[in-house]
């Protein structure tokens, strides 16, 4: 408006579904009446967001005008799971049978019990206990000012109040600043807490997949925390993680076209949300909780948890350059991440070592990215570079790191009638994959097969950017 106040209005909904069902399968506790194809139920995530924000300069006598800001915004999400078929995820009549011999003419004595597992082999489908749609509401408000106090320094602060209908309300706030020393040379800082409540999904979900272990398929359950199940193994209610963090760094622009950012930052985060180690079922737990025969002996059982505190620091540098080239324009960056987390408190009965490990090694302590693009008239070509140090994850590959990688990407556009751009591109181009599963003593399938007893060839965490290899892809958008 003409007196400088800013609104702005938005909305969104959107939802994502995933249906899930399988052929060629069984469920063994039915016997000879058992499906062969199962459907599981479907998932779906819901999201409804509502946001109003509104800025007000204020003169007040220094360098620039303080610039008042405040906001609203509400925020509802939904986590929902149909039921599936009652083979599905039902325990049949051959769950479970007294086996006897016949000792002497028509008389038995009992010899052992014969158990099936119950649900579909491969995965369990939704139960009408776990069916259902599980909400989160949420309510913020916000205010902040920012201005410059003298020609070199700027300084802002915001804070915001954050109100969930499961977890209650709490504040997190922020402060940063810049300094210039020169028309080339300042330096910034930032220092700000953070709040994140779990999901309606992570306080909810309950999956029964077949995963494969040193080769050997072994049931694994995930369930929700209330759950009979995931408390036997000490599940509590999930709260919020809070986190703290710090960040300082320079910018250096000695011309027009060149600049320099560095800057190094810090992020502790307590009470994690993560998915706890894998809890083997015994016969003697299934005797102590019948509702376990759902995963079986030798079963997993795994559960969400607020686990483990984390500090996480790295540095940030990032250099771009602009020059014209001929009657073109040609934009480069170059950027470097180092990056290092490490669990700094953590319950030893839920998180492991090898989740411990994971966490400080699976993403990449390096990372490169060098892209380059270029514009004349209507055609723009992008080229970007990308390098990857070594990960690893012990969890599932113990002892062995992967390598690190290159790969790269590559896109042209054209853009004609003004409204409309097509592009084709590639992430990827080259096919790069991750190194492949070293064989080991748990796999000695792997010298005649080349790979995994359940046919792994590649992680399948998939690392910093898959085992896909490469993406091409064409896109248009309209621009009015």
């Amino acid at each position: 408006m003409d007196s400088g106040f800013r609104y702005d209005i938005s909305g969104s909904l959107s939802k994502n579904t995933l249906k899930l069902s399988m052929t060629d399968s069984l469920n063994a506790s039915f016997g000879p009446q058992s499906q062969t194809s199962f459907e599981f139920g479907t998932l779906s995530q819901e999201e409804l967001n509502l946001n109003l924000d509104l800025s007000y300069p204020i003169e007040a006598g220094l360098a620039s005008p303080i610039t008042l800001s405040a906001g609203a915004e509400y925020r509802k999400e939904t986590y929902g799971a149909t039921e599936g078929d009652l083979q599905s995820y039902a325990a049949g009549p051959f769950a479970s049978q007294n086996l006897y011999n016949e000792t002497s003419a028509g008389v038995y004595a009992f010899d052992s019990n014969v158990t099936f597992n119950p649900a579909a082999s491969g995965y369990g489908g939704t139960s009408p206990a776990s069916a259902g749609k599980f909400s989160q509401k949420n309510f913020a408000v916000y205010v902040g000012a920012e201005t410059d106090l003298t020609d070199a320094l700027t300084v802002g602060a915001a804070g915001r109040y954050e109100n969930y209908n499961t977890f209650g309300g709490t504040f997190v706030g922020k402060f940063n600043m810049l300094y210039n020393f020169t028309d080339w040379f300042a330096i910034r800082g930032t220092f700000g807490t953070g709040f994140h409540a779990p999901s309606p999904g992570q306080s909810n979900v309950e999956i029964l997949t077949t995963n494969f272990v040193a080769g050997n398929a072994v049931q694994t359950g995930t369930y929700q925390v209330d759950n009979p199940i995931s408390q036997y193994y000490g599940a509590k209610a999930l709260t919020p993680e809070k986190s703290t963090n710090f960040g300082v760094g320079f910018v250096i622009k000695p011309t027009s076209s060149l600049s320099l950012t560095m800057d190094a930052y810090s992020i502790r985060v307590k009470n994690r949300i993560g998915i706890t180690q894998t809890f083997d079922v015994t016969a003697a737990d299934i005797l102590a909780l019948p509702a376990l025969a759902a995963v079986g002996v030798g079963g997993d059982v795994n559960y969400f948890t607020n686990g483990f505190d984390t500090n996480t620091s790295g540095v940030d540098v990032i250099a771009t350059y602009r020059t014209d080239v001929g009657t073109g324009k040609l934009n480069t960056t170059l950027a470097y991440n180092y990056n290092q987390s490490e669990v700094t408190s953590f319950d030893p009965q839920v998180i492991s070592a090898a989740q411990r490990s994971d966490i400080a090694n699976f993403a990449p302590r390096h990372r490169v990215i060098l892209s380059a693009g270029f514009e004349l008239g209507d055609f723009a070509i992008n080229a970007r570079q990308n390098y990857y140090s070594k990960w690893s994850v012990q969890a599932d590959y113990p002892g062995q790191t992967f390598g690190e990688k290159f790969t790269s990407d590559l896109d042209v556009s054209y853009t004609f009638m003004d409204h409309y751009t097509l592009t084709v591109g590639a992430n990827n181009v080259f096919n790069t994959k991750p190194d492949r599963i070293a064989p080991t003593t748990a796999n000695p399938i792997y010298a005649i097969t080349n790979s995994t007893a359940d046919g792994q060839i590649y992680p399948r965490s998939g690392g910093p950017f898959g085992v896909n290899g490469g993406f091409w892809y064409a896109r248009l958008r309209v621009k009015y």
